[in-house]
């Protein structure tokens, strides 16, 4: 996975600074329309890194047997297991719309499955309501404020439904731009405060976005 040269500039600094981020997510990014090209819903597909994924299947102690393959019943035990969000936890998924926040509503219709590698989840949420997005653009940004995980988008954002005249792109941030801020907030920091419990909210400035726009009628 990509970190954007981020290990560098940790391993440059002191301290549990170098302990973030802890969790690597591969991201999926649909986006779906309705028949006038409003964004009802998007569906959020994540891919856990190999050695998180192992530990959630031993603290779970789903793979009983250790054979490397779930049962139909041990695939049931893990469906929803990153699902159970404290209120108000905005699940790492923000949309956005001419720079206005919109609220996305809770996790639907959990999936989980693990190849023997990588656990991959997906969940839909819904908008409040239809939102139009001509030329937008209409914006998912997935990140952890704090930078506990970090989240990548290497996949092709999907539309679907619409009338076929939207099209989305994935964008990425300047690195060498959020490189520099995380260093330049680190600083500020006490030689013995503890950054496990207070690291700085740098997320965003890692986040990668899908950008939806779509051609006037």
């Amino acid at each position: 996975m990509r970190v954007f040269g981020l290990i560098a500039v940790l391993a440059a600094l002191a301290g549990p600074a170098r302990a973030h981020p802890h969790v690597f997510i591969d991201t999926s990014v649909e986006v779906i329309l309705d028949d006038q090209d409003r964004v009802t819903a998007v569906r959020i597909g994540w891919v856990y890194d190999e050695l998180f994924s192992l530990m959630v299947i031993a603290d779970r102690e789903i793979d009983a047997d250790l054979d490397g393959t779930l049962t139909a019943e041990e695939a049931a035990g893990l469906t929803g297991f990153d699902m159970d969000w404290m209120e108000g936890y905005p699940g790492d998924s923000f949309a956005l719309l001419g720079g206005r926040d919109l609220a996305l509503g809770p996790p639907e219709e959990p999936t989980s499955a693990w190849d023997g590698q990588h656990i991959r989840t997906t969940h839909l949420r819904h908008l409040a309501e239809p939102v139009a997005v001509g030329a937008g653009p209409f914006i998912v940004q997935i990140y952890d404020p704090g930078y506990y995980t970090a989240y990548f988008i290497p996949f092709d954002p999907v539309l679907t439904g619409g009338t076929g005249a939207c099209r989305a792109e994935v964008w990425a941030p300047d690195p060498d731009a959020a490189d520099q801020i995380l260093k330049d907030a680190l600083l500020e920091y006490a030689p013995d405060q503890d950054l496990e419990v207070d690291f700085p909210a740098v997320g965003k400035n890692f986040a990668e976005e899908v950008r939806v726009t779509c051609a006037a009628p």
